[in-house]
């Protein structure tokens, strides 16, 4: 019973702390201004002073006397002024270590702001700051396959985990500039105000938790009308209530996971396919990209696809068009006919290799997604 009350002691300790450093790491900036400010007033009055007693001992004038002050107050010491009498000295003393104690201030105030803001990074407790960004809440086995494809595509994210020993799994997984952890509970709106939720471009949702999941999806969509969003559940039931919440896709991992395993069963090949053209992690491999039509002018599928097969070599699996009236719903056409008209604003769903995508960026004069 006691080490199991030490450990809980223990961890709400470490809870409180961390909590506690966050407020103090949001504050310092204000501090260090303050600091700062007071910092320079009490130097432009210990010099004023310094000037009237100066003007006082040795005779001069005074505005001879408050240059003299600053010259000595910022260690400079041009020497074209020197205190003759015994009271000048004394005041020359006075002011020359009064300043060194106060620049060593300053300097211990700024060096504690670099130390507090770098420990704020290390411990997931800094701010995103990244713009049009893709935002990962839940750090679980889905997580860290969807952080390796986005990275792969070269995307900048943030990644939300409840879990502090994440945060270094999290920002090894790819470079400090591209990854962003934060540690938090994603289902708190100042947490997702700190992975910058309402920039962002997509939230996924990958906590095993269905109630935090629908609860995120409510405040992402309050924040960030635009933001699309895309929900990981392992219950089927809970798509339509996540499709009224505002959640963009509902994805069931463990169904698809259950098709692939059954298609590997009787079709190895196909299951194989499959696992080839949906990982973007392969240099070598194929992928599967859309990618939205800019060109004003209709064509059709059999044209484009020509024009695909002979300029780049990528292949035109389906077509995705959007449905009249709607703001997120798509009807995807596979292996469409050739004579379907296409315009700017549909999107072609490709299969290709990294080189091929290379020219047919070129050659539709647009980047891969939507």
């Amino acid at each position: 019973m006691y080490p199991v009350f030490n450990e809980n002691v223990r961890a709400l300790n470490s809870i409180y702390q961390l909590q506690h450093n966050y407020k103090l790491i949001r504050m310092e900036i204000p501090s260090f201004i303050k600091a700062a400010y007071k910092a320079i007033i009490i130097l432009v009055v210990i010099a004023l002073v310094a000037g009237v007693l100066f003007s006082l001992s040795e005779g001069k004038s005074f505005g001879a006397s408050l240059y003299w002050a600053f010259v000595t107050l910022t260690t400079v010491g041009y020497g074209d002024i020197i205190p003759i009498t015994s009271a000048g000295r004394v005041v020359g003393v006075w002011l020359a270590t009064t300043g060194l104690l106060l620049y060593g201030y300053m300097i211990t105030i700024i060096t504690t702001v670099g130390t507090k803001i770098s420990l704020s990074e290390v411990f997931g407790m800094g701010q995103c700051k990244y713009k049009n960004h893709f935002v990962i809440c839940g750090w679980t086995p889905v997580s860290e396959v969807v952080l390796e494809e986005l990275l792969t595509a070269k995307k900048e994210v943030a990644v939300i985990t409840e879990t502090e020993d994440d945060i270094p799994t999290i920002k090894r997984a790819g470079e400090k500039a591209k990854v962003f952890a934060i540690y938090g509970d994603p289902s708190k709106i100042d947490i997702l105000r700190q992975a910058e939720v309402g920039k962002a471009r997509v939230v996924m949702l990958c906590m095993d938790d269905d109630t935090k999941n629908l609860i995120t999806s409510l405040h992402v969509k309050k924040m960030n009308p635009r933001a699309r969003i895309i929900v990981k559940t392992t219950r089927g039931e809970l798509r339509e209530t996540m499709k009224i919440a505002g959640v963009t896709y509902v994805s069931k991992p463990y169904e698809m996971s259950g098709r692939l395993i059954a298609s590997a069963a009787f079709e190895p090949e196909v299951a194989n396919f499959l696992e080839d053209i949906t990982t973007a992690t392969d240099v070598d491999g194929h992928d599967l990209r859309q990618y939205t039509l800019l060109k004003k002018e209709k064509t059709t599928v059999g044209r484009l696809s020509g024009q695909l097969r002979e300029k780049t070599g990528a292949t035109l699996l389906a077509v995705g068009k959007k449905v009249e009236g709607t703001k997120e719903d798509w009807t995807v056409h596979p292996n469409p006919d050739d004579d379907l008209e296409i315009s700017a604003g549909d999107i072609a769903i490709l299969l290709g290799n990294r080189e091929q995508f290379k020219k047919v960026k070129e050659l539709l004069g647009t980047t891969q997604g939507r």
